[in-house]
Formats: structure tokens, C-alpha cells, sequence
């Protein structure tokens, strides 16, 4: 129930009990342990209550715990794998193939792009390992720098009330054109 919250949206406790697979008084149960623990905040919606995650700390340490279960993602987590926001910069497939192309030796993406940290309290480059991928994107402030970037150029947009990206026909040229990554990499 967790994960299918990871994308940043509400849901029911009857469409958590979907996801999970279980009955809706099994998620009941587990919903209000969740939401004593901090976990979960819920939201009064009619006579209905919807639940999401708590807050950016609490989505950072579900990723990390993530990492110790190698199962396969629920469906509604992987709607979430190829492009999202993680905080502030980008994860899933494509963060981390972007990850892989910057670390290749003799790289001067960043120079070609025009990226500039500034002088910024967070450190300039952190590894953030993706939870769906369960390898290594780039975060901190080159993290944030690049998303905003891809953002603010049309290369991807935001899903509404979602940490879902998607990326535009300019950004898939973009991305081939100056990453190297073809065009069989994006979905349909």
C-alpha cells in the first residue's frame, strides 16, 4: 500500500486494499497503524478518507528501505519507472541512464549545457539510489540544476498532482542528440 502511494497522489483505503490485494478491513487495520506511526497522513474527503505519504522525509526513508526488498514492484509503482521527480531532481530509468552517460570519462555534457550550481549550501553531488531501479541517479544541487534544466526547456513535463514525468518529442531528440540514448529507450 506504501509503494502505490510513492507517486505523490492521494488514494482510498478501498483502492489501497486493491493494490495490496487484501481485504478492505486488512488495510483498515494497517492504514491506521501506518497513520499512527506518522507514516500516513489522511485527508477527509466526503464521508471517505484518503491517505497519502507524510511528507519528503518520509517518501526519502520508504525509498531507502526499498532497497532491502529485490521483489517486483506493485503495478501502481511501476507506473512510476521510467521518468518521476525524486524531490527535486530526476530518477527511474532515465535519471539513471543519464547517471551512466555523465559518469563516462571525457564528459562535458554539463560545460555543453550551460549547467550552473551556484554557490549552494547542499552539496554539489550526492548518489541517490533509485528504488525502482535500485541503481545510483544523481541528486543534490547538480541533481536539482539538471531537472530544472530538462524543465524549464520543454524536455519533460510534470503529471499532474503526480511526481510522474513525462518526456516531450523535443526532449526525447534532447536526450538522444546529447545523451545517447535512442529512441526504442522511451515508452510508447
Amino acid at each position: 500500500m506504501v509503494l502505490a502511494l510513492m507517486d505523490g497522489r492521494s488514494r482510498s483505503a478501498k483502492k489501497l486494499a486493491g493494490d495490496a490485494g487484501v481485504t478492505p478491513q486488512t488495510a483498515s487495520a494497517h492504514l491506521a497503524k501506518l497513520v499512527a506511526a506518522g507514516i500516513l497522513t489522511p485527508a477527509r474527503r466526503g464521508r471517505f478518507r484518503d491517505f497519502r505519504i507524510a511528507g519528503s522525509a518520509v517518501a526519502q526513508a520508504l525509498e531507502a528501505l526499498s532497497e532491502l526488498d529485490r521483489g517486483p514492484l506493485p503495478a501502481a509503482a511501476r507506473e512510476l519507472g521510467f521518468a518521476r521527480c525524486c524531490y527535486d531532481h530526476l530518477a527511474g530509468q532515465l535519471g539513471v541512464r543519464i547517471t551512466e552517460e555523465l559518469m563516462r570519462p571525457g564528459n562535458t555534457v554539463l560545460a555543453d549545457l550551460g549547467i550552473a550550481v551556484g554557490d549552494s549550501r547542499r552539496p554539489l553531488y550526492r548518489c541517490c539510489v533509485d528504488w525502482t531501479e535500485r541503481r545510483p541517479h544523481i541528486a543534490g544541487a547538480l541533481g536539482a540544476a539538471l531537472l530544472g534544466h530538462y524543465l524549464e526547456r520543454g524536455w519533460l513535463y510534470r503529471v499532474e498532482d503526480s511526481r510522474k514525468l513525462v518526456a516531450t518529442l523535443r526532449g526525447r531528440e534532447m536526450f538522444r542528440e546529447i545523451f545517447g540514448i535512442e529512441r526504442a529507450f522511451f515508452p510508447a
